[in-house]
């Protein structure tokens, strides 16, 4: 039924929780899953702009791609044992945006991603990615919420 799996990642743990979802869908149809990390270079530069320091900013974009494609290859690693096909991509956009071209582009099945777990104000301030791609994908999305704790946030 799922032929492509996409599963963005921002190299958290949180992000992460969408991997044994994503694996549990993909490994009895030999779903393709097409691991995404998006970095938004505009994001990096606005945070190094107040040092004091000079900076090479194409070198720090250079370098958090670099980061982004290793950190894809790790993960890559240990799903390696699953007899899944996986794949990696690195998109140099804002995340909401890049996941939603990626799947479009790549004719994805399904997207399976984490939510962020922000409470409603922080949603509300800086808006939430999964529900941001809920709305405007080009396929079903399926969010994984992480485990509820009892903790005060």
């Amino acid at each position: 039924m799922y032929k492509k799996i996409l599963v963005p990642l921002d190299g958290s743990s949180k992000s992460e929780l969408s991997l044994p979802v994503a694996q549990q869908l993909a490994e009895p149809m030999g779903s393709e899953l097409c691991l995404l990390v998006a970095v938004d270079l505009g994001k990096v530069l606005f945070v190094d702009r107040h040092s004091k320091l000079p900076t090479d900013f194409e070198k720090l974009g250079n370098q958090q791609l670099k980061e982004a494609q290793k950190y894809l290859h790790e993960v890559q690693e240990r799903l390696a044992g699953s007899n899944l096909k996986v794949s990696i991509h690195v998109e140099q956009a804002d995340p909401r945006d890049a996941i939603v071209t990626y799947a479009g582009e790549a004719e994805v099945d399904l997207i399976v991603m984490a939510s962020a777990g922000k409470s409603n104000w922080m949603r509300w301030i800086s808006g939430s990615i999964a529900d941001q791609v809920l709305r405007s994908s080009p396929c079903p999305v399926l969010v994984v919420r992480p485990p509820v704790t009892n903790e005060p946030k």
